[in-house]
């Protein structure tokens, strides 16, 4: 199935090299201190306000932008035309949609893409995908939940409700990445292995390395680690 793999050095490299705000979307509030998500996985979190260290994001977020903005020059190997349109017809039919619902068909749709290796794809492992390249050429889990993210924010979700999140999936001994949305105060997980959204809290073999938004991004440690490093 599908679903039935993991990402591997992709997520490894992803956990190395992030980067900033999705330019192209609405904008995200600035607060110093973003809402606060209900606690995920069963880790507590360090809220780091710079993603500049993360460095491979950025190269996507540029070519994210200048496919939505039309340039000749983005996802020339695959139909963009066609992805275009698709985007734009999901994104209308999200919009006015309850959240909770967004959610569910947000997953629901971008789960519907194939699962394709980047080093398929891309001829190498650390290839992070636009939404439009995803629906062209599919894509690993990362883009999975990059797509979802972005499809959400576009159909007016705030950014501070939403985060990426790396993690290790410790029952396959494997790196993965899920999209969690904060949905009427419950953690929900967007995830390319799962055919369906759960909350986070059904989610007991996930272990969060770290989560990121347009807004900052949080580094997850276990509960006992904070508390000893405080005392």
């Amino acid at each position: 199935m599908r679903w039935s793999r993991l990402c591997l050095n992709a997520v490894v490299y992803f956990f190395v090299s992030v980067m900033p705000a999705f330019a192209a979307l609405p904008p995200a509030t600035s607060n110093p201190a973003p809402a606060p998500m209900p606690a995920l996985f069963n880790t507590q979190e360090i809220f780091h306000g710079d993603n500049s260290p993360f460095k491979q994001w950025g190269d996507m977020i540029g070519r994210a932008n200048a496919e939505f903005a039309g340039s000749p020059t983005a996802c020339t190997r695959g139909r963009p035309e066609c992805a275009m349109n698709e985007w734009s017809h999901l994104v209308a039919v999200l919009t006015p949609m309850p959240l909770r619902e967004k959610v569910i068909r947000a997953n629901a749709a971008l789960n519907g893409v194939p699962y394709v290796l980047s080093t398929r794809n891309w001829g190498r492992p650390n290839y992070w995908e636009t939404p439009l390249e995803f629906l062209s050429y599919g894509g690993q889990c990362q883009d999975y939940a990059i797509a979802k993210y972005m499809l959400l924010r576009q159909a007016g979700v705030p950014a501070d409700q939403m985060r990426i999140v790396v993690l290790r999936a410790t029952a396959r001994g494997e790196d993965h990445a899920v999209l969690v949305v904060n949905v009427d105060g419950e953690a929900l997980v967007l995830d390319n292995m799962r055919t369906g959204v759960i909350p986070a809290s059904a989610e007991t073999s996930y272990r969060p390395y770290y989560s990121i938004n347009e807004l900052g991004w949080w580094q997850h440690v276990a509960a006992n680690t904070v508390q000893t490093a405080q005392r």
